[in-house]
């Protein structure tokens, strides 16, 4: 059983953190800081992040790493942890708790605690040790997930904390949050990547367990506000690699003030372990990764209705 919060937002000043990435240069310019916040309103079937989904602590456990010692069985208070036929000790998720024993006692780190309760104060004592890098490469910090909107007021104190630092802020996200909630914190955003995964909505609830209106009005508020938008899609074979999804996608985009462009994402699977960790099933084990060629196919497409409204597609080919 997970421990959950609210299921769609945190309305608290501090937010769960499942990870801190120093050092990226992606998702922004320069050397940055990529802050992931725990719980997202999406359940992408593709999603290579499903520690992110949910706005409560969960317990990962990597069975390769257990080495049998039977400890994590003697301490837990619920007893819901068995030795499997190889002998490791296998969390019972129906009866567990997330009370986090099984973790502070595993000798060899093979079940360990996803989400840590983090205050805005103690993000930015992280955040402040890195701000040479930043100051000489424009760097800054972004805001990943999960999804940072749904945790307004952690991220509107941490992005001002930021801007009177003089940090570029950046933030990652799939556009479903109320916007009357995440609009304060917009004037301390520099850049916004949104995703919009797929143009019907049937079809995007279907992907992702929710509709796109909610998805595609935000998009326009935040384009509205003034906002630097670049769009990303990612490009899942046999699910929205349609003509007709790019086609909407690309007017959309064309059509707005301030989106500069959109990033095609090709898809991958790196994430199926993380599902295993957690006890749940990937969806799309038979699926493949497109092939450049394909990528640069959808790319030359959106590109007729972009470039003529002084905006550009692009993806990152495979090295």
């Amino acid at each position: 059983m997970i421990m959950k919060m609210n299921p769609h937002w945190n309305n608290k000043d501090t937010a769960l953190v499942f990870n801190i990435q120093k050092c990226s240069i992606h998702d922004g310019p320069g050397i940055r800081t990529i802050v992931f916040l725990k719980g997202c309103p999406l359940k992408c079937l593709w999603c290579a992040n499903p520690e992110s989904q949910e706005y409560g602590k969960e317990i990962a456990d990597t069975q390769s790493h257990c080495i049998g010692c039977g400890v994590c069985i003697e301490k837990c208070p619920e007893q819901c942890i068995v030795l499997d036929k190889n002998g490791h000790g296998v969390i019972n998720r129906a009866v567990c708790n997330v009370c986090g024993v099984c973790t502070e006692v595993c000798y060899a780190k093979s079940k360990r605690m996803v989400g840590e309760e983090m205050t805005v104060e103690k993000l930015m004592e992280k955040v402040r040790r890195d701000k040479v890098y930043y100051n000489n490469s424009n760097g800054g910090v972004t805001f990943s997930g999960g999804e940072p909107l749904t945790h307004p007021e952690f991220l509107l104190n941490a992005a001002r904390e930021c801007k009177k630092l003089g940090i570029n802020v950046a933030v990652e996200t799939c556009g479903y949050a109320n916007f009357q909630h995440f609009e304060p914190a917009l004037k301390y955003i520099d850049l916004i990547f949104m995703d919009i995964k797929e143009i019907d909505s049937k079809k995007h609830e279907i992907l992702t367990g929710r509709g796109n209106e909610k998805i595609i009005e935000n998009f326009k508020k935040i384009d509205s506000f003034g906002n630097k938008i670049t769009v990303r899609v990612p490009v899942i074979p046999g699910y929205n690699d349609q003509q007709e999804n790019f086609k909407g996608i690309a007017e959309l985009v064309a059509s707005a003030d301030h989106a500069e462009g959109i990033e095609l994402l090709a898809y991958h699977a790196l994430g199926v372990h993380k599902y295993e960790m957690l006890g749940r099933k990937y969806e799309l084990q038979n699926v493949n990764s497109p092939e450049d060629e394909k990528m640069l196919e959808y790319v030359d497409y959106m590109n007729k209705i972009l470039v003529p409204a002084g905006k550009k597609c692009w993806f990152e080919q495979h090295k």
